[in-house]
């Protein structure tokens, strides 16, 4: 079992090792998913996509369809050169922190009752269970996200015993409308 239970309670140890894989996977779902910011491009492509449409219905006006390109152009241009430099800044942060092997991160500390604790040997931080804000399970990895901004990644092949006795854990400690299996 996951779980190291004594009189006072459980607790359960993970030492994180992240990889390029996990990180990414993360990355998109942080981004895309949880923060939602694929809203501003994909309303500005279709505004200027729409603005384009106009402009090609009324080709019969001088420098209509000329307009209609740009904006079409602007219109998906942008959205895709803003996905391009965020798809580059991950591997770049991939390359920065050494990503390419697994790599140790930090160890996260669960425990019932009590909360958590995160120590990557320069600096340490307690929580309280009531502070964690959301909890994502997918196939290989949970999401704990304590603020809506901080998350703490616990890929499950880092999870002693396995990713269920983890997300049993979780569900005793968070209530349904702060846990999501993705």
């Amino acid at each position: 079992m996951l779980l190291k239970c004594k009189m006072g309670g459980c607790q359960v140890n993970i030492q994180v090792r992240l990889n390029q894989k996990t990180f990414l996977r993360f990355s998109r779902f942080d981004v895309l998913r949880h923060r939602k910011l694929w809203r501003s491009p994909a309303l500005f492509a279709a505004i200027l996509g729409a603005s384009a449409a106009v402009c090609f219905l009324m080709h019969e006006t001088s420098g209509a369809v000329v307009l209609g390109t740009v904006l079409l152009a602007a219109g998906l241009g942008v959205p895709a050169a803003y996905f391009l430099s965020y798809y580059l800044s991950l591997r770049k942060q991939i390359q920065k922190e050494g990503l390419a092997q697994p790599k140790y991160v930090y160890t996260l500390s669960l425990q019932d009752p009590g909360g958590i604790s995160v120590d990557n040997g320069r600096e340490h931080a307690v929580y309280s269970w009531e502070q964690v804000f959301h909890a994502y399970r997918n196939a290989d990895a949970t999401y704990l996200y304590i603020t809506p901004q901080r998350a703490f990644l616990l890929p499950h092949d880092c999870v002693p015993g396995g990713a269920d006795g983890l997300w049993e854990l979780i569900g005793r400690k968070l209530p349904d409308g702060r846990r999501t299996v993705l």
